[in-house]
């Protein structure tokens, strides 16, 4: 079997989801009938629906949708504050981090491009959003802040209380996608009260075409990007027809919150082990602090190893890593952690990454430790020379 160590992107169901979700999988489900089955379901629905209030500590008084994805919830926040009030005229901006995910900085290039401006905040040396600079571009023509709770890459967790004083006080909505901070940490919307967040399945063992999105009472109204009935998610999405995935949703969440208690740390205490031994080679680097970090990932630059046959050798082991390198930052315009760190840019297409899970075992990491070492020395002998001519191994 694999050994998985991408759970910032993907996770295998656990067995208690898989166990929840089969009884109604693929049955035709209608939970406006008043059938034993359909009544059965709608109450596991129910239930579910509870368990994802209860993730994120929302109040029965908020509201929480479900989309197909986080990127899904995204595009509806975004062009909401686009339709209702850069387009009206009401407001004029929006502001992102410059290491958002991927989609929100698609979706910010197509905004510019029909006349919304958009300012992207740098990280400072330590990986977080520099909030100093974004409260410089925060006033009342703001109609968005959206920060990640989380750096889907490096797992530094960003400064969002402090983000969200900033916001209140100029009356500007927050949106934060949580979707590799839920399970990880302590996600908890009465504490860092945003306008909305957003959170998945598919890094916490659970489905992987269901996310959430949830909705302060008080926060601007949204517009749907997929109408519904009024009765179906107070007519912001069309109702999901597959009720089993809403049924695993609520059980993964609620593993995923259990597991913050005790096995959370063992996976700290398995990343910890994976990065103290890969950092004892020679001309490898931590692309992130320790102590800001989430507890499961480990990001690394090895020197003279491009990523993508770092991650190819891994592979014939069946270990499983992540790279963000293979973008280039043409298309992707995400600053990069290696510039982050001020370290040489020839590292930038050298960053891999390991995201673990509780699944994952001392023995799987033993493996992946000896399975990487061996590699980064297989191709600094074999292929520095010819990518990486800036490097010591090229001579």
């Amino acid at each position: 079997m694999s050994i998985l160590l991408n759970s910032n992107i993907t996770t295998k169901l656990s067995p208690k989801v898989k166990e929840a979700i089969e009884p109604f999988f693929g049955e035709a489900i209608d939970l406006y009938s008043l059938t034993k089955e359909n009544q059965k379901a709608l109450k596991a629905y129910k239930e579910a629906m509870d368990k994802i209030y209860v993730s994120i500590k929302a109040d029965d008084e908020d509201d929480i949708i479900l989309t197909s994805s986080v990127s899904e919830a995204t595009s509806q926040v975004f062009l909401t504050m686009y339709l209702q009030y850069i387009l009206t005229g009401r407001k004029n901006s929006i502001i992102i981090s410059q290491r958002a995910p991927i989609e929100e900085l698609k979706l910010a290039r197509f905004l510019e491009s029909q006349g919304c401006r958009v300012y992207r905040i740098p990280p400072t040396p330590d990986g977080t959003v520099d909030v100093d600079m974004l409260k410089d571009y925060l006033n009342n023509k703001t109609a968005l802040v959206s920060i990640p709770l989380v750096d889907d890459e490096s797992g530094v967790i960003q400064p969002l209380e402090e983000i969200s004083v900033a916001c209140n006080l100029h009356g500007v909505p927050l949106y934060s996608n949580a979707l590799n901070a839920i399970g990880r940490i302590p996600v908890d919307v009465q504490r860092v009260p945003v306008s909305y967040l957003s959170f998945g399945g598919s890094t916490i063992h659970g489905p992987k075409d269901i996310a959430a999105l949830y909705i302060k009472k008080d926060a601007p109204k949204l517009l749907p990007l997929v109408y519904g009935l009024d009765s179906n998610q107070g007519g912001l999405r069309e109702d999901i027809k597959e009720v089993s995935s809403v049924i695993g949703f609520g059980k993964a969440l609620e593993e995923a919150i259990d597991a913050l208690d005790f096995d959370v740390e063992d996976v700290r205490d398995l990343r910890d082990e994976l990065e103290q031994e890969l950092l004892q080679m020679d001309g490898s680097y931590s692309l992130a602090p320790w102590a800001l970090r989430v507890p499961n990932i480990a990001i690394f630059a090895f020197e003279g190893v491009h990523a993508s046959m770092l991650l190819s050798e891994l592979a014939k082991e069946d270990i499983v890593a992540y790279s963000y390198a293979k973008f280039s930052s043409r298309n992707f315009e995400r600053v990069s952690l290696v510039d982050i760190a001020n370290l040489d840019s020839s590292l930038r297409h050298t960053v891999v990454g390991f995201s673990l899970n509780i699944y994952n075992t001392k023995e799987e990491i033993e493996k992946t430790i000896q399975v990487v070492k061996e590699a980064v020395a297989k191709i600094r002998k074999e292929y520095s020379p010819t990518i990486c001519k800036e490097s010591k191994w090229a001579n």
